[in-house]
């Protein structure tokens, strides 16, 4: 993805634009919506590259060696070991996003998730 320095906008706006974000993405309303979204949003390049982080989370979790992310995804390690850092100390998002959709290629339907906001 392309570099942008963060620091140019104030944490607590960055936060607000993430929220920003985020509701527009729960707006859309069709798997189809939201695909054609994120592709005017996001070049090839910048899809592939959530994609390959969300198939590292999955593989990991399944048990996949480094050696064996590797030679499937042809990533390095630095991207293995951050993916497996958010994994393991993140907020839960990888967890709770591959939850859902395993449990959508099982057929189980998703249960509603009650997510507790954090006091500011």
């Amino acid at each position: 993805m392309a570099r942008y320095n963060e620091k140019r906008i104030p944490y607590n706006t960055q936060d607000r634009l993430m929220d920003w974000f985020c509701k527009t993405l729960c707006d859309l309303k069709t798997k189809q919506s939201i695909h054609n979204f994120l592709k005017d949003l996001l070049n090839r390049q910048e899809r592939l590259m959530l994609i390959r982080r969300l198939m590292i989370a999955d593989m990991l979790l399944q048990g996949a060696t480094y050696k064996d992310i590797i030679d499937r995804l042809n990533c390095g390690p630095a991207t293995i070991s951050r993916v497996e850092r958010w994994l393991s100390f993140g907020r839960g998002g990888y967890l709770e996003a591959l939850t859902g959709a395993r449990e959508m290629k099982k057929g189980v339907s998703k249960k509603k998730r009650v997510v507790k906001k954090k006091p500011f």
